[in-house]
């Protein structure tokens, strides 16, 4: 015989409809959200990862001096077991201080993806990263001017060797808004002559199977060749190139991040299930008693309260799954190729995403529902019919003897619901999180550009290749190495003239480490760090630290200009740069390397704005969701479970939003509370996270949170909950006089 139970699920759902509708969206908009992450993160990795075999990117490259000749080539690639190919390329800056980076065709190494228009044919044209003229509004067909010669643009791609736009590899951060990669004819490359050319080769090894260890091996038996030839300026393994890897490693702990954010989000929404399945018990306990009590097992008892849980979840996963795959997934899309430079996107269907998004929360929400309703109907008939379910009985009730009788009672109600409250807690806490998470980058991006506008040392900081003279006025001179620590972060230990104008004095054997340096190390003054020269881990250098400086814009160390060349063996009236505050026009261009300016100090800023800037409104508006839908959820449960309580009171003569402001003033006062303890908690949660996710980037932006996002934030959570209170106003007014004496029954 069927089961007759299975005609109340249509009832119940009619008359919890508010309940299941909110259920349904929470898990709706969470599985839709993550699935269609899981699924475009999936497919970009897949396509990043053949990308080194279908573009044939480089296993590493160097830029020497001067250009090898074909004999030193062939005796390099015969040694070896590798293959060398120039990669030439020329640098310019145009008149809006955006450089543009421009190579000749390539066919064999770190090939293009043309993603639209043509590839350059004829004199005066030009690709360009698709990015750079997406972040520009450029379009095919707009001029670039670019020292006196004007190209027509023709295309847009992507180089392969270029997914993330890094100008140097010791950049702190790319740079897709004032930099950009380009492909032009072989006659234009020519006439643009030899100012900011750089005799770049890259290598490809002839076995493509080995290892990481194996492929650095052999590229420090290339580097030590080329060291000993004399004139390398710089040499990059793939596996410490920021422009290819940055990207693949940003997809990687994204991917993490979401399914962490997943999994919480469905052990909170499992126990909001749990708590609200054994609410309907205790308001059905005669029944369920009297079901018991008729012969009724536990598990046919349990499968019935479970089944629209599980249709719920059920439905919410697949219509999540649809949307995620078919809608949802444009928006990290957008989001990653707004922030890389990537190749061409083609979704990739997998059944991870569907087995974590979907399998898996479901598993998660049918084992606290089973764990809670089980140990719920373990308690015999009698207890139910007495409507006591409770394991233990009470010693005794807490007395209430102070303050009115309606403080009182709301005390109580306070009381007899703990568990929901605690849970609704909870929630909050995890939506403040996401929610100044959300808020918190923008004004912290904008605090530190201004830090570093008013900390820098000059309006221009020129690096010259070899020592010039100029008449400049104000222009300083200045000595400039680059070192690395174990971490492979670049480190600038700048020499400073005696006196100097733009820094402060410093004495003798002395070192200033920048305030950032020590704050993302944990150091402090008097320890000793060690770096090392780029080339050569062997060749290492101790600072102890006498004090710190405040740069934002670096990682630096500062030392007096002797110190500085004693310590690298140079003689006492060397520099190669200059501080100033105007430009310095009798400088040859060709003997400058790079000409830093407040644009520069805070490109890390900029770019971090621009490609995350997308990201924030989502989590804010995700964690409001949030606040929204726990607090309607629960406090309807809470209004369900003391329907009883809320009908008595109409029977004393209390309207309907007398009745209905007891309870919302009781739940108000939880929401208080938790939304104040919620900051703070929030502010050590969200510092420990960003201290954890700073590591990863060469650079350090220190933690700031803008005065105002505290006194937001409480705003924004005490606006939802007035908007959820106005709802149960509706609930209220629907529970009849009727139901106190149907509970004297």
């Amino acid at each position: 015989m069927k089961n007759p139970l299975r005609k109340r699920w249509l009832r119940d759902l009619k008359s919890e409809l508010g309940k299941y509708i909110a259920l349904f969206l929470f898990l709706f908009l969470t599985i839709s959200f993550v699935a269609g992450f899981l699924v475009a993160d999936n497919s970009m990795k897949v396509i990043y990862a053949n990308s080194f075999s279908d573009y044939d990117i480089e296993n590493g490259h160097f830029i020497v001096e001067n250009a090898l000749t074909d004999a030193e080539i062939a005796s390099l690639e015969k040694n070896l077991d590798l293959a060398i190919y120039p990669l030439t390329y020329i640098d310019r800056t145009m008149e809006n201080e955006h450089t543009v980076r421009f190579y000749l065709p390539r066919e064999a190494v770190n090939r293009v993806d043309l993603l639209s228009g043509a590839m350059p044919a004829a004199a005066g044209e030009i690709v360009i990263d698709r990015l750079y003229a997406e972040n520009n509004d450029l379009t095919i067909g707009d001029t670039l001017t670019v020292s006196d010669q004007t190209f027509r643009i023709t295309g847009f791609v992507a180089l392969s060797d270029y997914s993330t736009l890094y100008k140097s590899n010791s950049d702190m951060l790319f740079d897709a808004n004032k930099f950009t990669v380009s492909i032009v004819t072989p006659e234009n490359f020519d006439a643009l002559g030899t100012v900011g050319l750089h005799h770049c080769y890259a290598w490809l090894n002839a076995d493509d199977t080995l290892s990481d260890s194996a492929q650095l091996r052999l590229a420090d038996r290339l580097m030590y060749r080329l060291y000993q030839m004399g004139g390398l300026e710089e040499f990059i393994p793939r596996q410490q190139n920021q422009a290819i890897n940055f990207a693949g490693d940003d997809m990687g702990s994204d991917y993490v991040m979401m399914q962490t954010l997943l999994y919480i989000i469905m052990v909170i929404l499992a126990f909001i299930f749990a708590i609200t399945a054994r609410s309907t018990i205790e308001q059905e306990s005669g029944t369920v008693g009297t079901l018991r009590a008729s012969g009724y097992t536990r598990r046919e008892l349990l499968i019935h309260y479970l089944t629209l849980p599980t249709l719920v979840t059920l439905v919410a996963a697949i219509c999540g799954n649809i949307v995620g795959y078919t809608l949802f997934y444009r928006v990290p899309v957008m989001m990653y190729r707004h922030s890389y430079s990537l190749t061409h996107y083609e979704t990739l269907w997998n059944g991870e995403a569907f087995w974590k998004t979907t399998v898996i929360p479901l598993i998660l929400i049918l084992a606290v529902n089973v764990l809670v309703l089980w140990a719920t109907l373990k308690l015999p008939p009698l207890q139910f019919l007495r409507h006591e379910l409770r394991f233990k009985k009470k010693k005794r009730v807490m007395k209430l003897r102070s303050g009115s009788f309606l403080s009182r009672f709301r005390t109580r109600v306070i009381l007899q619901n703990t568990s929901a409250y605690l849970t609704l807690s909870l929630g909050i806490l995890f939506a403040s999180v996401l929610l100044m998470f959300g808020m918190m980058f923008s004004p912290l991006l904008t605090h530190f550009k201004d830090e570093v506008v008013q900390t820098q040392i000059a309006d221009y900081q020129y690096i010259l290749k070899s020592p010039q003279e100029t008449a400049v006025s104000g222009a300083e001179k200045y000595s400039l190495v680059s070192l690395e620590n174990g971490n492979h972060e670049s480190v600038a230990v700048y020499g400073v003239a005696e006196g100097s104008a733009y820094l402060p004095q410093i004495s003798g054997d002395e070192a200033i480490i920048s305030d950032g340096y020590l704050e993302k190390h944990g150091l402090k003054v008097g320890d000793t760090i060690r770096l090392h020269r780029e080339f050569y881990a062997s060749e290492t250098y101790d600072f102890k630290i006498a004090g710190t400086y405040h740069y934002p814009a670096s990682m630096g160390v500062f030392l007096s200009q002797a110190h500085f060349c004693e310590m690298f063996d140079l003689e006492p009236d060397f520099f190669n740069g200059y501080f100033s505050n105007e430009k310095l026009t009798d400088v040859d261009p060709q003997q400058v390397a790079a000409v830093i300016t407040q644009a520069d100090n805070t490109v890390m800023a900029d770019q971090l704005e621009d490609s995350m800037g997308r990201m924030f409104p989502l989590f804010s508006a995700f964690s409001i969701s949030i606040y929204v839908l726990m607090m309607y959820l629960l406090t309807k449960m809470i209004i369900d479970r003391n329907a009883e309580s809320i009908s008595m009171l109409k029977i004393l003569g209390y309207s309907n939003e007398e009745a209905a402001r007891i309870f919302t003033r009781a739940t108000l006062v939880v929401v208080v509370i938790a939304l104040l303890l919620s900051l703070p908690i929030s502010y050590y949660l969200i510092k420990v996270i960003y201290y954890v996710m700073m590591q990863a980037y060469p650079g350090w932006l220190t933690f700031w949170l803008a005065p105002w996002i505290m006194p937001a934030m409480f705003a924004m959570g005490l606006a939802c909950y007035l908007i959820v209170s106005a709802l149960q106003l509706k609930i209220v007014r629907r529970i009849p006089m009727a139901a106190a004496l149907r509970g004297q029954e």
